[in-house]
């Protein structure tokens, strides 16, 4: 602004000097004009000729100077204005892509945070491990004096083998409904690809799963602590690991069913789908090619107990961790990454019809 100010002041200056070369140069031709008699001599005529022509010209170099300083001084305003309105489209240009990169996977995960903060997912990760948590103090035997299992049977199995798959149906499902309640209508409000708000939805739920096997762990810890018969903490934690990368897979399965065809589907399908097959398949020699059963036989070395509950004799083949249960969680983690890509790729259509 100030350099524009200083180009346009410049440039009124210069037209008022040459105005007043002007007007000089005007009254010097009418002096000239009123001074000159009838009888002036043939050579003194065209010196005042002369004069009045070489008058003329200087009168007209003035005026195009004082032109071409205007136009100078307009172009530099010009330029000055360009430059700014330049710099002001990359100063916009450089804002929209800091928002963009600002609302992206860390802001999309914040929201399905916020959204879910006092909601039915938070309740469900930590009241549902809780009952199990109880009788695998009071097996434990705090103090000595346990139960045959302990809190391997009481707590961790049968947290496992029963409401585990339960609760991550009912988790995924609610985040779902977060947003598949309102016909998907806060999806659209944020700044990010649709893709982008699925991954953070199952991102969401994955936490909240880990965090439900995160309450029996710090119960397993405190019963150990106090004396009681549990796992290790190392053991502990990698139960918790082990049990949510096997059950990965049914964290987009409900997201998917909960959105298309509504709560009951995101809950019946995939939890029958687990306790069928991992209550049924468990005994095979193929079992490591099912997630289901993995879920369950990758924790019997961890913990100490076969999938039913009973405690593991020594030499037992499933006391073992062994090629068989890598196998079974590189299955159950590719399922989970084809599943949540899809699902992904069906989301992002359904967005945009």
């Amino acid at each position: 602004m100030k350099a524009r100010e200083a180009s346009r002041t410049a440039a009124t200056t210069q037209s008022r000097a040459a105005a007043r070369a002007g007007a000089e140069v005007a009254g010097r031709m009418a002096a000239a004009r009123a001074g000159r008699t009838g009888s002036a001599s043939a050579k003194g005529a065209p010196s005042a000729q002369d004069g009045c022509a070489a008058e003329g010209q200087t009168a007209a170099q003035a005026e195009r100077a004082a032109t071409l300083d205007e136009s100078g001084a307009k172009g530099i305003a010009a330029k000055e204005c360009g430059r700014s309105g330049m710099q002001g489209c990359a100063e916009r240009g450089d804002e929209s892509e800091r928002l963009e990169t600002d609302a992206g996977f860390a802001a999309a995960l914040r929201a399905e945070a916020l959204k879910g903060r006092r909601g039915a997912p938070r309740k469900i990760a930590l009241l549902m491990p809780l009952p199990f948590c109880l009788m695998g103090a009071l097996a434990g035997g705090i103090g000595g004096g346990g139960a045959v299992g302990a809190f391997s049977t009481y707590g961790w199995n049968w947290w496992y083998a029963l409401p585990l798959p339960i609760a991550i149906a009912l988790i995924a499902t609610s985040v779902a409904n977060l947003d598949a309640r309102q016909k998907l209508r806060p999806v659209l409000g944020l700044p990010v690809p649709p893709a982008r708000t699925w991954w953070a939805k199952t991102a969401y739920a994955l936490a909240l799963v880990f965090a439900a096997n995160l309450v029996v762990l710090a119960a397993s810890v405190l019963v150990r602590a106090l004396g009681g018969a549990a796992p290790s903490t190392l053991a502990g934690l990698a139960t918790a690991a082990v049990l949510t990368a096997a059950n990965a897979w049914a964290v987009p399965a409900s997201l998917a069913l909960a959105t298309r065809f509504g709560s009951l589907a995101g809950i019946a399908l995939p939890a029958l789908v687990q306790l069928g097959l991992g209550i049924g398949l468990w005994t095979s020699p193929w079992w490591f090619l099912f997630p289901p059963t993995t879920a369950l036989v990758a924790a019997s070395p961890l913990v100490g107990v076969a999938p039913s509950g009973v405690p593991l004799a020594p030499g037992d083949a499933l006391g073992t961790f062994g090629w068989e249960t890598a196998a079974g969680l590189f299955v159950a983690l590719a399922l989970f990454a084809a599943l949540a890509t899809a699902g992904a790729r069906w989301y992002a259509r359904r967005e945009a019809q």
